[in-house]
């Protein structure tokens, strides 16, 4: 349905110029004179028109009247050089003498001068911002000790540094898309990568990112030729099963974390290295997630033969205490029947019943050099694809594992 647009008709004027015409639109004075608002002479009040009128100008008059913030410019004549010379002291130039950093600080204190970090930051195509993208499947994972620890640390060194910690939080296909775009978008100076998926949509884009990207997690993954921050996964699951070897604890079960997740496979190789010809493909439950339900789960799978077994080794604390509550559902004695071990040293380790032998590992080092690479990136934008940072782990044992 189309829609025809009539021009206003013109009509000729004793000028010979054309004149508009308004139609019925057209007031006549008197008709104008009888809409407007009635003057009082004998009032003090003026009509609420008036009244506004006034209101607005006064207003105005105040905005005028108002101080002007100062700029670049007043800090350069305070100072006597250039405006060039004050844009290069605010970024942190090197190039400006000692005589005109120290008359151009001056200055600023005078002018009381505020820098627009707004306006710095678009400038330099910057935002001040990092982000931290968690990727699980479990809600529950991000409340575990570890996380809350890698997070409290790499907000505290990244404020340090002049930069924000932004959170994002990849637990579905939606959120893992609208993250994607935002990375697409380049809305961040660094990202910090944590537990990325290997079939995610994430990883294909960070592969084409130009900002710096740190890992947390030491993966052979070829697509994301980033520096990474670990622990020595391996090593600790391969010590804490040969400390149950060497208590005469042959027949082992395997607890692994879930598949996505590079610390979960380097902890799997170290329980295979440890286990050695003993390892038995049978002996293994492969878990969806890090939670203590998945350790029920196990114990239940292996029910059958649970009287052939004399010990459980899982992938983090949160999986052994789980495994710890089933055992004692069924009507195990832990450890005296059957040994359990945990990984990560969480608090849940003291709390369990009873208390877990564990990996410790130090999540608030690993957060602090995770982060202070990420800053160093981000000044100096440099990709060492090599680097890996991997923190040590040690034996905690809380409890006896019962037999000698």
């Amino acid at each position: 349905m189309s829609a025809t647009i009539h021009a206003p008709n013109k009509v000729a004027s004793t000028s010979g110029k054309p004149t508009r015409r308004l139609a019925n639109h057209t007031r006549t004075k008197s008709s104008a004179r009888s809409n407007e608002t009635p003057v009082d002479q004998n009032s003090d009040k003026q009509p609420a028109n008036i009244q506004q009128h006034e209101a607005n100008t006064d207003a105005m008059d105040s905005m005028d009247d108002a101080p002007k913030k100062p700029t670049i410019r007043d800090v350069a004549r305070l100072a006597g050089v250039s405006y060039g010379t004050v844009s290069r002291y605010l970024n942190g130039n090197t190039h400006v003498s000692q005589d005109a950093a120290e008359r151009i600080a001056a200055a600023i204190t005078q002018s009381q001068y505020t820098p627009n970090n707004a306006a710095r930051s678009l400038a330099q195509r910057r935002t001040l911002t990092v982000a931290l993208i968690i990727q699980v499947e479990s809600n529950e994972t991000i409340a575990q000790a570890s996380m809350s620890r890698a997070m409290a640390g790499a907000n505290q060194v990244l404020g340090d540094a002049g930069y924000q910690m932004v959170t994002l939080i990849a637990n579905s296909e939606d959120s893992t898309r609208r993250i994607a775009q935002l990375v697409q978008s380049d809305f961040s100076d660094g990202y910090l990568l944590f537990s990325l998926s290997e079939d995610s949509m994430l990883t294909n884009t960070f592969a084409s990112v130009k900002r710096p990207v740190v890992l947390s997690e030491v993966s052979e993954r070829e697509n994301l030729p980033f520096p990474a921050v670990d622990f020595t996964n391996t090593e600790g699951q391969r010590d804490i099963t040969r400390y149950l070897l060497d208590q005469g604890r042959t027949k082992l079960v395997y607890v692994c974390g879930p598949g996505y997740s590079p610390s979960s496979n380097n902890r799997f190789d170290g329980f295979k290295a440890a286990m050695g010809d003993r390892f038995n493909e049978r002996h293994v439950y492969y878990a969806d997630d890090w939670e203590s339900t998945s350790g029920e789960m196990a114990v239940v799978e292996f029910q059958p033969m649970l009287d052939e077994l004399d010990g459980f080794v899982c992938a983090n604390d949160s999986i052994a205490l789980g495994v710890i509550n089933q055992l004692n559902r069924f009507g195990y004695r832990v450890p005296d029947d059957i040994a359990v071990t945990g990984f990560d040293d969480s608090p849940i380790a003291l709390l369990a019943n009873p208390k877990l032998t564990t990996v410790r590992q130090d999540s608030c080092c690993k957060a602090t050099s995770w982060s202070r690479i990420t800053c160093s990136c981000c000044r100096r934008p440099s990709r060492n694809a090599n680097r890996r940072d991997l923190g040590r782990t040690t034996l905690s044992k809380l409890a006896d594992t019962g037999r000698k």
